[in-house]
């Protein structure tokens, strides 16, 4: 990590050299280096975790197969009524009158609308068309050359969500949860449960260690959730509840953080795309959805409510459990950081995750009687 005002020792001696010139370019090489470890925001990508590892690829220092049998995948049920116009001023109008639709069979009707030069953009930019919606809009629209036009297609993919007890409770974000909560009107928060319609559940089915398959997890009840100003604020949780008792669960550490502290992030990236070199030399397949481990740093304590990693991560990840050396979850995966480097990612991982305190997720949804008194 990069401390704001760190500086560079050097060891001064008297300059030798006739060429007065070189030596005015040293001092200016080290006062920008000086300037730069000052001012840089992000750690440097030498720093950088990279890697979406299967179960079998990674060894980890805690009980893999109890971490594995923690997990669920989390599937909304969401189509996009992809609309292209000719001008970004028909779009505009358009985007105007559109709105969600929510079907009484479960379904999300999500409309999207955007212009021609919008879709170009995005067919240039192979970062950018890996992140969930952008991708079904490239894919829909591929070699279409006449606008207006609309598509409907499904949103692909899951998200993460966790065991926290042995009775049934897991813990997620809101936004993985939001077409469920903006379904039944809750974008205050709620502590009211409501079972779940528009979003689905499954749990790995493991056999020697290996995941074999997923079946359904049924009759899942949202329990408790934030606000949608919170989750935007970067308080983003919802506790949801299984009628089931847990195939496994995680320990929660209430201890915090510290700077360089090895984590583990369990999840489901959909996509990359690394060259066959990068991916030769990083070791692992390209992310397809199924489960992945990757490994990374604490990077910093951005606030009482969020810190950065330096863990690799993209769209699949949301709601993963952040662990430390023991197993115990520190933390819940929010978003990849910074998003600006979405194109350079296909190739070179140079982001990082955003996770959500599990200090702060206990506090604000007030968990203590689901853990129990079980050591934390």
């Amino acid at each position: 990590m990069v401390k704001k005002g760190a500086g560079i020792k050097v060891g001064w001696r008297r300059w030798t050299s006739p060429d007065s010139r070189f030596r005015g370019w040293l001092r200016l090489a080290i006062t920008l280096v000086l300037v730069i470890e000052a001012i840089l925001p992000v750690p440097s990508v030498a720093s950088m975790e990279e890697g979406l590892f299967t179960p079998e690829h990674i060894s980890l220092p805690f009980d893999k197969e109890r971490a594995l049998k923690a997990m669920i995948r989390i599937k909304s049920h969401v189509y996009f009524a992809i609309s292209v116009y000719d001008t970004a001023r028909q779009a505009e109008a358009a985007r105007a009158i559109a709105h969600k639709v929510f079907l009484p069979e479960g379904i999300t009707i999500w409309p999207v609308v955007v212009d021609r030069g919008f879709l170009e953009r995005l067919q240039m930019d192979p970062g950018l068309r890996l992140l969930p919606m952008f991708y079904e809009i490239a894919t829909a629209f591929k070699g279409v050359t006449v606008f207006p036009q609309q598509r409907y297609v499904p949103l692909q993919g899951a998200a993460a969500g966790f065991f926290i007890s042995a009775d049934g409770y897991f813990l997620t974000t809101y936004h993985v949860m939001r077409e469920e909560i903006e379904a039944a009107g809750r974008t205050g928060g709620s502590r009211q449960p409501i079972t779940c319609r528009y979003v689905s559940f499954e749990i790995p089915v493991i056999e020697r260690g290996t995941i074999v398959g997923y079946r359904p997890l049924e009759n899942v009840q949202l329990v408790r959730h934030v606000s949608a100003r919170e989750s935007k604020a970067g308080l983003d949780a919802a506790l949801l509840k299984a009628d089931i008792e847990s195939p496994a669960y995680l320990d929660i550490h209430l201890g915090g953080i510290q700077a360089d502290e090895p984590i583990w992030v369990i999840g489901f990236p959909i996509r990359t795309h690394r060259d066959r070199q990068r991916r030769t030399h990083i070791g692992y397949l390209d992310a397809d959805g199924s489960l992945r481990i990757s490994r990374g740093k604490i990077w910093q304590q951005l606030n009482e409510t969020n810190f950065t990693s330096t863990a690799d991560g993209l769209s699949g990840c949301s709601g993963a459990p952040t662990l430390d050396e023991e197993g115990r979850v520190v933390g819940i995966v929010q978003n990849v950081y910074p998003k600006k480097e979405a194109g350079r990612r296909t190739v070179v991982f140079s982001g990082g995750l955003v996770h959500v305190d599990i200090r702060a997720v206990i506090e604000r949804l007030e968990l203590e009687a689901v853990l129990g008194d079980r050591e934390r």
